[in-house]
């Protein structure tokens, strides 16, 4: 526990809901789902394959009004799972004692009724729920039935803080002013706020991220995410994303805001470069700490790593969940999604394949061969996964 505690001390507590958040992806305290995600670190098991991750994403849609050129579902498959079957595996996630579940879609609030049969088939005592959304459908009535649904928060995506960029990024007109306003009405609902922010090397060389946490602030909002550019979907060929001077401009970002001073009424501020560098939690892809499930189905390790290790409605969720946690089976550093990608794109081209992510059996051939880096020094700390 103290091992994990010197990884998380450095961020700021967010007070959100009456609760306290040390950690984007872990449950605010003292809720029953923190708790049950504390149980991971205490509960020492000698098989690796059961240790349960602390969060993950689910998509239950692919229905997308907006047009934005980094989205890393853009080559998926339209095919959706049943409903029936998203809602069997919703409820086995928090068997695993999965403490934090993201939803997103496409753009969620477009299949409204699906999501609700989803909320429906979830414990939010057992599991903080959030919904990413580019929130341009974004009402007051929408807001009030999530949190009636046990919904925690939402996570409003806003990639620039200029409106005629971000609503050329975006490819719709008033995305901007969509994503500020949809902030502003589930804030007033009571939901907690995050903005998800790509800090692609334009904004952050030009000093626009400063501005993203501008408009948090003045918005009210617990969180920012930053995420890398991920070369993923329609980025697969996305160059220099691991160029040194650009994650450490984003590592820098996490420690500037995380401390007091001038920045001390700023919201907390979540940046993957930071948490995944090596003598923090590496990569933490393939149920070490989070995995994703695509709408159409398909068990991947992570949203940007476009291989499968098989689909939930061709068979059990729990023997892919198991096959997919016996080869991520010690945590380690490569982030995967980066250093990996040239594999999985020749994979697309010697079979040309038109969807992602690869087929189970030719994403199996490409995972034997992935270099997943050395032991993540933390874990082997902790001794959780020898």
């Amino acid at each position: 526990m103290l091992l994990l505690y010197d990884r998380i001390k450095v961020n700021k507590v967010v007070k959100t809901r009456g609760v306290y958040k040390t950690h984007i992806y872990l449950p605010a305290f003292p809720t029953q789902a923190f708790f049950i995600s504390l149980d991971k670190f205490l509960l020492q098991t000698k098989n690796p394959a059961e240790i349960y991750p602390t969060s993950m994403l689910l998509s239950m849609g692919r229905a997308c009004n907006y047009k934005c050129p980094h989205c890393y579902q853009r080559l998926d498959s339209v095919e959706l799972m049943p409903i029936d079957v998203m809602r069997q595996i919703a409820r086995q996630l928090q068997e695993l004692n999965i403490g934090f579940i993201n939803i997103e879609g496409g753009e969620p609030l477009l299949e409204l009724d699906r999501l609700i049969l989803l909320l429906k088939a979830l414990n939010p005592k057992r599991s903080e729920i959030w919904i990413n959304t580019n929130g341009s459908i974004m009402t007051r009535n929408r807001a009030l039935k999530m949190n009636d649904l046990g919904v925690f928060g939402v996570m409003v995506s806003l990639h620039h803080w200029d409106k005629e960029v971000y609503d050329k990024f975006t490819g719709i007109k008033g995305s901007y002013d969509n994503a500020i306003l949809a902030l502003e009405i589930a804030r007033k609902a009571g939901l907690s706020t995050a903005i998800n922010c790509t800090g692609t090397q334009d904004l952050i060389f030009s000093g626009g991220f400063e501005k993203i946490m501008q408009i948090a602030k003045d918005i009210g909002c617990a969180y920012v995410q930053l995420i890398h550019e991920k070369p993923a979907g329609a980025w697969l060929e996305r160059k220099g994303v691991t160029e040194w001077h650009y994650v450490k401009k984003l590592c820098d970002y996490h420690l500037a805001y995380s401390r007091a001073g001038k920045f001390a009424k700023y919201p907390a501020i979540s940046s993957q470069a930071f948490e995944s560098r090596p003598e923090n939690f590496g990569c933490t892809a393939g149920g070490i700490e989070r995995f994703y499930i695509n709408a159409g189905g398909e068990v991947q390790p992570c949203e940007f790593t476009n291989v499968s290790f098989g689909n939930v409605c061709n068979e059990p969720f729990l023997d892919i969940y198991r096959r997919m946690r016996q080869t991520f089976d010690i945590p380690r550093t490569n982030w995967l999604c980066c250093t990996e990608r040239d594999k999985i794109v020749q994979k697309i081209h010697d079979n040309k394949i038109k969807k992602t992510p690869l087929p189970k059996n030719v994403s199996e051939n490409v995972i034997s061969n992935f270099n997943r880096g050395e032991k993540t020094v933390l874990y082997r700390k902790m001794k959780l996964y020898e």
